[in-house]
């Protein structure tokens, strides 16, 4: 098995990996993670309101990327604000969406 050696070539496969593997509403939530919001619950209530899509998908797409450890945020009993971990800053940046 061979790799190829042309590393545009491979950013362009795993970036088509993910963008199958994540639909529209992690790419989303993923996207609009930016430290400015205080819980989880601000940034979802905030997009359900911009994209008019329900709070309840929403909330089940952060907790599948938390548990795919893109993401972190607090619990109820713990409060934190949302964050992208490394792994989640890693695929935005093979997605494209930041540098």
């Amino acid at each position: 098995m061979s790799v190829t050696q042309n590393p545009e070539h491979e950013l362009a496969v795993f970036r088509r990996l993910f963008l199958r593997a994540l639909n529209g509403n992690q790419v989303l939530i993923l996207r609009s993670i930016n430290g400015k919001h205080r819980s989880l619950n601000a940034l979802l209530e905030e997009l359900s309101r911009e994209t008019r899509k329900p709070i309840s998908t929403l909330k089940l797409n952060a907790k599948i990327l938390k548990e795919l450890g893109l993401i972190d945020y607090g619990e109820k009993n713990n409060p934190k604000p949302v964050e992208l971990t490394e792994h989640g800053r890693l695929v935005l940046k093979i997605l494209g969406v930041v540098q």
